[in-house]
Parts: C-alpha cells; sequence; structure tokens
C-alpha cells in the first residue's frame, strides 16, 4: 500500500484555475488583449469564474486588464518573466508553513518538533523549484503536449 497516496501536494481549484488562465496569457503573449471568454474555452475555465481568476492575476501585477471593444487581459510582463510561483502565490497566498507538522498550531521555533527541519527544507525546495521555473517554460511544455495530444489522435 501506498501510504503518501492520500497526500495532496496539488493546488486548489483557484489556484489551478489561476495556473491555466496564466498558460493561456503566455502562450497567446503579443498578441493584444484576450477575451475572457477566449481564456475560459482556451483552458476549459468556468466562464462565471474566470474574470475573478483574471482580476487576482492582474491584482497580483502579473496582468494587465483593458476595458472596451478591443479590451481584455494580456500579461503585464514577457512570460520568460514571471515565475510559476509568483502565479500561485496569486492565487493560493505565500507557501509558507506556519503550521507545525506534528503538533498542529503555530510552529514554535524555541519548542519545534522533530520533524521541523525538514519540513521547512521541502517546503523551502517546493518554493525554489516553482520560483526557477517560468511561466514561458510552462507555456511551452503545454504546447509540446498539446501536440503529442493531437499526434496520437491521428
Amino acid at each position: 500500500m501506498d501510504y503518501l497516496s492520500g497526500m495532496d501536494l496539488g493546488l486548489s481549484k483557484t489556484g489551478d484555475y489561476a495556473v491555466r488562465a496564466a498558460i493561456s496569457l503566455a502562450r497567446n503573449y503579443g498578441t493584444g488583449y484576450r477575451k475572457i471568454r477566449q481564456v475560459a474555452e482556451d483552458m476549459a475555465l468556468p466562464e462565471r469564474y474566470t474574470p475573478q481568476i483574471l482580476t487576482m492575476l492582474a491584482r497580483a501585477g502579473l496582468a494587465e486588464a483593458r476595458a472596451g471593444r478591443e479590451g481584455g487581459y494580456r500579461l503585464s510582463r514577457a512570460p520568460a518573466a514571471i515565475t510559476l510561483l509568483a502565479v500561485v502565490e496569486a492565487a493560493e497566498g505565500p507557501l509558507e508553513t506556519s503550521r507545525c507538522t506534528l503538533r498542529g498550531g503555530p510552529c514554535q521555533w524555541d519548542n519545534a518538533c522533530p520533524v521541523h527541519h525538514a519540513w521547512v527544507t521541502a517546503g523551502r525546495v517546493l518554493r525554489d523549484s516553482l520560483k526557477a521555473t517560468s511561466l514561458a517554460e510552462i507555456a511551452r511544455e503545454d504546447a509540446s503536449l498539446r501536440k503529442g495530444r493531437a499526434r496520437g489522435r491521428v
């Protein structure tokens, strides 16, 4: 039996949608503003929730909005300059552990539990990995995976 199979290191729905919306904007970077409907269709997002997700990215400084007929959303800077960590934290908040792994409640440095150091180190590795991954890399990987699926259908 795999005891770790129940451990979820995944994103919330909001985090998932934010990453997908950011990928859509990254894939279309430099082509102008994307309509909410386009982002929703492109990434299979609920159209009613997509405006909130895009607004969240804009509030975090990752996207910008423009009203009007030619408006919509676009990334505020090149996808290579936006980290996956920035997108995830825009939706999920800071990825920092403040709860003791063994005891629950706030983590107390003066009364650290036996797994404290290992847990803090693992959290740092996760943050560093997300910080080292750009939205441009994610968009390239997404395009590659889409091509592979398209080839498999033929």
